[in-house]
This record gives C-alpha cells, structure tokens and sequence, in this order.
C-alpha cells in the first residue's frame, strides 16, 4: 500500500501573480526548455508519473496563483467514504487523491516522493483542456462553430477530402482518420505535420475512434487561427484566458522540437490547479467571479455524442454503462467499470492508467486523482463511493 501524507491549506489570497508582469518578465522564447534535447525513447522507460523532467522540450505557463480554500472536515458518512476511496487509490499505485466537497477540500493526500508542489504526467487529461479552449475561441470569434471543416483551418488539407471533416467530428474523437502511430506522434520533431499525413479509413461521424493525432490536430488548427486573429498561439492563449483566469499557478506543457504543444498529453501541473479546472466545469464555466468559459460550451461538452454515449467533446462521460470502456475498436486496451456511476451527470478527464479528474455536479464533488499506471485500475469506485456519501 502507499504511504500518503494528509496536507493542510493556505488561507485564501489574492491573485499572487499579475499576468501582464509575468509576460513583461519573461519573453516567449526563454519560456521554452530543451528544445534541442528532446525526449528520447530510453526516457519513457520506468519512468515514474513524477518524473516530468524527461518530457521535453516543455514551455513555462506564469500561472497566478491563488491559494487553495481553507479545508473542512467530512460528516461522518463522509469521511468513512473518503477513507475507502484512499485506500482503493493506494491500493492501485496512487500517489495523490484531491476531493472537494461544495468547492471546499475535504480530503488531500499525497504518497511517497509526491506532494502539494508536485506536477506530474497527467497525459490525456490534457485533451480536455483543449476543449476548454475551443469554447473560449469560439466566443472569441477565432474559431466559427463547432460544424466548421477542418479544412478551413489546416491548409494542408483545403483542398483534399479529409478538409471537410468537422471539428466536433474531432472533438468527438468520429474524425474517421486512421489510427495513429503511438512512437512517431511522440517522437517527430513536428508533430503537426506528422499528423497531417493521417489518412481517412471510415466516415466522419460514424464511428468512435480515440487518436492522439486528432487531438493534435485540432491543436494545430486553433493555434493557427489564432495567430491569424493576432492572438499569439495556443501556449499563450491557455495562460491568458484559462490558466490565469481561473487562478491555477505556474505549469509546464509538453511540446514537440519545433516548440508546438502536442494538445494530446503533457500538461504538467499540480493537483489543485486540476482541481480547479474540475471546478470550473462544475460551476459551468464561471471561477473567480466572471465566465471564463460559456455555460453553453461546459453544456456541450457534457452532451453525449453520436458515435459513443460515453464521450462528449474531448471528456468522457457517465450516461451508458458497460463493464469495460473501450478507446476505439481496435485497441485491446480497456478500462474496468465494476458497476454504472452513481452520478448520471459525472464528467471526467482520462489520462492513461489512472489520471483522472472527476466531476460530479449533482453531488457538488470535484476528485483528482494520479498514480502509476495500473490497466486495473476501476473507474467506478472512487467516485461511486463519494457519491453515495455525498447525497
């Protein structure tokens, strides 16, 4: 079993960090590292989750930090439920579980070599991030609609076929393009033109297929209308109009050689600032104050989709029950669920052998939990457990 540490909180503060001095501080360039020692296949093996120093290169997000709410104690049905779900976590190679109950921490703890400061490889949570940011460029007016074609975004492909392919068609992972190739998407040193290469093998919407590329894909085309609008980039998009906004302090983001973020994995950042994220979708787009993104976008992203009563738009969620829950198809990977959700409404990110952030809005919960990879890992207990001591 893992040991943990339970962990206090600051008293809440103001914003700690101004944006616009982090910007004046720090020019685009000295944000990078190691954009000429890229990560290497012999750095994946036995790597830790906490071992983000061997993802590179990555780009510094300034963050502005706020602090943490103060905690309160868990009722006793509560608690007991809390307890449970620790040890269901340790009992599977976690190494952090974060629950807040009403948008106040009721449980945080942290194994060995992990703590509140801890970032980790938080893979594919980082996908919904990228949806997050969709809903934001689109009420900016960067982005159309969601039923705009690719093609209108990636040059590459104005004029071919695959240009016609939506983006909710991506975002709900229907694009239709073939699976990728896991090491090349990795290890290209432009993973965008990588992904460019990818073929169409079925219709667009018929059929629910998970792709990394795809995700990067729609990353290249919201980096790239951004820079058209005169918006910079998707890296400093993310700080300015999420990761500040919603208070989350400093992060790093996996990027490829040619210093584009992946948008398919890499966000490297602490349990609370996923919490806040998780928060930010609880209470429909609002943190701090103000919409940071459009209630109709948090809607929509939780509406199941064509292809899979499971997924939304880059989340996964809790409408359909099935005892394992599949990626496409053709991956033999595939995650356990004991049993349905208790909360109908639970949205969540997945992120690879058991990154996860839960949100439950009928149950006002907000879960983030890392560990080691464990293909055992079962997505139903830890939330199931705190839902039913939450009613």
């Amino acid at each position: 079993m893992t040991k943990h540490k339970m962990t206090r909180w600051l008293a809440p503060a103001a914003l700690a960090l101004c944006l616009a001095e982090g910007a004046a501080a720090q020019s685009a360039d000295e944000r990078y590292f190691d954009l000429d020692n890229p990560m290497t296949p012999a750095d994946m093996q036995g790597a830790s989750v906490l071992d983000v120093e061997r993802y590179r290169p990555t780009y510094a997000i300034k963050g502005c930090a706020v602090d943490f709410p103060d905690p309160a104690d868990p009722n006793a049905e509560l608690a007991e439920a809390l307890a449970k779900a620790q040890a269901f976590s340790d009992e599977h190679k976690g190494l952090g579980l974060l629950v807040l109950h009403g948008g106040v921490p009721v449980h945080e703890s942290y194994g060995e070599g992990a703590s509140t400061a801890s970032t980790s490889a938080s893979a594919s949570m980082m996908k919904s991030v990228i949806a997050l940011l969709y809903g934001i460029a689109i009420h900016d007016g960067v982005i159309g609609s969601l039923d705009d074609p690719v093609g209108g975004y990636i040059a590459e492909w104005a004029d071919d076929p695959r240009g016609a392919i939506t983006l909710r068609q991506m975002l709900t992972m229907s694009s239709g393009l073939a699976p990728s190739d896991f090491m090349k998407i990795i290890f290209a040193p432009d993973i965008g033109a990588e992904a460019v290469k990818l073929e169409m093998v079925s219709e667009p919407g018929s059929e629910f297929s998970y792709n990394n590329a795809v995700t990067n894909l729609l990353t290249l085309a919201l980096d790239r209308a951004l820079a058209a609008k005169g918006k910079g980039g998707v890296l400093s998009y993310l700080e300015s109009e999420l990761w500040c906004p919603i208070g989350n302090g400093p992060a790093r983001v996996w990027v490829d050689p040619a210093g584009k973020a992946r948008g398919y994995a890499g966000m490297q950042a602490t349990l609370r600032d996923w919490a806040r994220i998780g928060e930010l979708i609880r209470n429909r787009g609002r943190a701090n104050g103000e919409q940071v993104v459009p209630a109709s976008w948090i809607e929509a992203m939780a509406t199941p989709s064509q292809a899979n009563a499971q997924y939304g738009l880059h989340v996964w969620l809790g409408r359909e029950y099935t005892p394992e829950r599949a990626y496409s198809a053709g991956n033999p990977v595939k995650v356990p669920h004991s049993e349905p959700f208790a909360a109908q409404d639970i949205v969540y990110f997945d992120g690879f052998g058991g990154q996860r952030v839960y949100v439950l809005p009928s149950h006002e919960l907000t879960v983030v939990r890392i560990g080691e990879v464990d293909l055992t890992y079962d997505d139903a207990r830890i939330p199931n457990l705190l839902a039913r001591a939450a009613d």
